[in-house]
């Protein structure tokens, strides 16, 4: 059942997904409409799941499931995996790009993963500046851990 995505609670499961490119209204617009009729009817063995999603920056989409009402099954998260694989095919857009996001000034810019040792030596990167943490799992932790300075995410090696 599709609930607002403000509504879920702060231990609400969540997922990131990031686009390989920013996403206009139109794109926008499109997928929230297919995604709210796959969430509508989102299952866990037959139950209905009380989930919500939303967009951020135009890029990324956060999928949440309200786990105190009832937990997503492996089947259920491979459904939603297959949805995303729907809107590849559909739109054209990749929802599995693992480069990395970080702000510089007010801009979101991003990095392949593979150049973050190479970014840091360039000083593109330093340990003040603001990286998004794609491993967060809650939705207390889109709040409080999604934007990390460099230092306190896996690129803290970098800073010695």
């Amino acid at each position: 059942m599709l609930v607002d995505f403000n509504s879920l609670p702060d231990n609400a499961r969540i997922w990131v997904y990031q686009s390989d490119r920013i996403l206009n209204d139109s794109e926008i617009n499109e997928i929230s409409k297919y995604l709210s009729a796959q969430i509508s009817g989102w299952e866990s063995h037959g139950s209905p799941l009380q989930a919500s999603f939303e967009f951020f920056y135009d890029k990324f989409l956060i999928i949440g499931v309200n786990t105190i009402y009832l937990d997503p099954s492996g089947c259920s998260i491979d459904t939603s995996t297959r949805w995303l694989k729907d809107i590849q095919q559909t739109f054209g857009i990749d929802f599995f790009d693992r480069s990395i996001a970080y702000f510089d000034n007010e801009n979101l810019t991003f990095f392949p993963i593979l150049e973050a040792k190479k970014q840091v030596l360039a000083g593109k990167i330093n340990a003040d500046t603001t990286v998004l943490n794609h491993q967060i799992g809650s939705l207390s932790d889109l709040k409080n851990n999604w934007k990390l300075k460099a230092s306190d995410s896996f690129m803290k090696k970098y800073f010695v």
